[in-house]
């Protein structure tokens, strides 16, 4: 039960953010170039960390992109400018 609430968190930090494509959708969004970072920092570490600030201050860092930019960024095909 306990991953449950932090994969909410993780999920609800998306709110109000959407893809410059255009997508909002809450589950095809990660938080660009540190997501991964942020994932693992939120599901490994309870909410009154200092993990959990490191995870806040990545996301301020980050933009929000779907996972389909997310690949065209890799490649260099994106058409926007993060």
């Amino acid at each position: 039960m306990r991953d449950m609430g932090r994969k909410n968190w993780l999920l609800n930090s998306m709110k109000g953010h959407s893809c410059p494509c255009g997508e909002s959708e809450l589950v095809c969004l990660q938080w660009h170039p540190h997501h991964r970072k942020v994932t693992a920092l939120v599901l490994r570490h309870g909410a009154k960390t200092e993990e959990r600030k490191q995870a806040q201050q990545l996301i301020e860092e980050s933009t929000a992109v779907c996972h389909n930019c997310v690949s065209k960024i890799d490649h260099g095909l994106a058409s926007f400018i993060l």
